[in-house]
């Protein structure tokens, strides 16, 4: 697809103008291929695209190494079709800041119409349009016979649509993926000198990670790991959990959790094993709970330093103090720029615990060549106050700028410009140069579950309070009353999201009973 240049985007104190073609002279567009939103009266989207959002900067600088551009080609490209569109990019909502906050201002104000906020995370908001009938509707920037021009959705992986990050617990779909991580959401940069002095091997499960880290602390020269920023404090939602502990301790149980039998935990799955107490830590898993937590409490007990939350690891990263730096993959530009850094670095995918940590509760899983079933990076909700409030031309334009984004050339060129931090969520879209070797090495095939993390992110956030004074409780906050407060607060949790997607329990069995 060629490229054309773009006008200098103008700054706001909330959004930013992209610039498109603007209107016929008459005033109003016309038709394209028949499409015409909004009349072909003007229309502006205000549109939020997280990590692929374009940088304010169009070129590197010392301050500002890091550019991305793609995306302001693909949406002039978008404008030239329907030139009474105007994109607004939301760079107020912060990769990192309280995106509950910033949504709740934005749809008491000006309700933003495509949002990036993990996919069903916050369903039990009502923000989100059910895109479960758009999905099956022709992608019609598709040519006819190529995959997405009967059903949007053939474009995609099958396992992309029990995901978390596209569909809720009632079923519906929710988001539209656009790229996946390569292989891992999350990894660990490690440094190969000082893995090559202390003699260390690239662990392949969860055991031999807790080893090389006792090997670097009992060193006492280097940081064994310098934990991601909001990983720092302990909590039910760390990546450990999610990425590490909670597939195959999952696993384990799956004849409890497995309704239809398929082997894979859909999100309506897990919220009923939520309900019928199969994650409870008073309930017949009990061993189950305190097994999984206690590896998760031996990370920040164990392996971290004192006061990781509060240290700054970036300079010692730099200058070699630090063995593992765990991060997600988005940090391969980064590091692709740090002209500081002194020595080479690999990447190992986020290590899963097996029966070595604990045979009676964590399964086992097998490895392959290549990365298998990617994890999403980004997907897109299109936002219902915005569509109830400006009307159906923001939810046409919405689908529109949203199937244009999943074109495979259009996938390509963003993924292209990341340099290896994602790869395409469609069909037909190409691996990057730089990850080549890596999404073709040995990767674990993650089982397709995982373990509750609070249902609902206001009670994940109890959760995370109560995990927290368990760990340095010291005795005072026992294990009892942990559980206790956890099975409270998770079936709280259930009950707020089957509320608030209207789900039917009839044919379920209520499995809290501990007053």
């Amino acid at each position: 697809m060629k490229k054309k240049s773009i006008s200098v985007i103008a700054f706001g104190a909330m959004f930013a103008l992209a610039a498109c073609t603007p209107a016929t002279p008459a005033g109003k567009a016309e038709p394209w291929n028949g499409i015409l939103i909004n009349d072909g009266n003007p229309i502006t989207l205000i549109v939020d695209l997280n990590g692929l959002m374009p940088t304010t900067n169009t070129e590197a600088t010392e301050q500002s190494p890091i550019v991305f551009n793609s995306i302001r080609d693909i949406t002039a490209e978008f404008c030239e079709m329907f030139p009474n569109v105007t994109i607004e990019w939301a760079y107020a909502k912060k990769s990192s800041g309280d995106w509950a906050q910033w949504m709740t201002t934005q749809i008491a104000t000006d309700p933003p119409d495509i949002v990036m906020m993990h996919g069903s995370e916050y369903s039990d908001r009502g923000w989100f349009i059910d895109l479960t009938d758009i999905v099956e509707e022709p992608n019609v920037f598709v040519e006819e016979g190529q995959r997405g021009s009967e059903h949007w959705k053939d474009m995609f992986p099958d396992y992309m649509w029990t995901d978390s990050m596209t569909t809720d617990a009632s079923g519906d779909i929710v988001a539209i993926p656009v790229t996946c991580y390569p292989g891992t959401a999350t990894a660990y940069f490690y440094n190969k000198d000082i893995f090559e002095e202390l003699k260390l091997e690239i662990p392949t499960n969860w055991e031999e990670f807790k080893e090389i880290c006792k090997i670097i602390n009992d060193d006492g020269r280097y940081v064994a790991v310098a934990p991601w920023s909001l990983n720092a404090q302990a909590g039910i939602n760390t990546w450990d959990i999610q990425y590490s502990l909670g597939p195959t301790y999952a696993e384990k149980i799956k004849d409890q959790w497995d309704y239809d039998g398929n082997g894979y935990m859909t999100q309506n799955e897990q919220l009923r094993a939520v309900y019928e107490g199969v994650f409870y830590g008073q309930g017949r898993n009990r061993e189950n709970v305190l097994s999984l937590y206690n590896e998760a409490r031996y990370k920040y007990t164990e392996i971290l330093q004192t006061g990781a939350a509060n240290t700054n690891y970036e300079p010692l990263w730099t200058e070699g103090k630090v063995a593992m730096m765990e991060d997600g993959m988005w940090r391969l530009s980064q590091e692709n720029v740090n002209a500081e850094r002194q020595f080479d670095y690999g990447i190992f995918p986020t290590p899963l615990a097996d029966s070595e940590t604990d045979p009676e509760h964590c399964a086992d899983f097998e490895t392959g060549e290549g990365a298998y079933n990617p994890p999403i990076t980004e997907s897109f909700n299109i936002c219902k106050q915005a569509v109830e409030e400006k009307g159906e031309a923001h939810l046409l334009a919405s689908k529109l700028f949203l199937m244009w984004l999943t074109l495979p050339e259009n996938v390509d060129q963003m993924v292209d410009e990341k340099a290896g931090e994602c790869i395409g969520a469609v069909y037909g879209s190409t691996i990057p140069a730089e990850i080549e070797d890596f999404i073709r090495g040995t990767f674990a095939r993650t089982p397709a579950c995982n373990w509750t993390r609070g249902v609902t992110v206001s009670t994940q956030t109890k959760m995370n309070r109560y995990f927290t004074l368990w760990i340095n409780g010291n005795g005072a906050y026992d294990t009892d009353r942990f559980l206790q407060d956890y099975d409270k607060a998770l079936y709280e949790g259930a009950q707020a999201m089957i509320s608030a997607l209207g789900i039917d329990t009839s044919g379920w069995t209520n499995g809290y009973t501990f007053g």
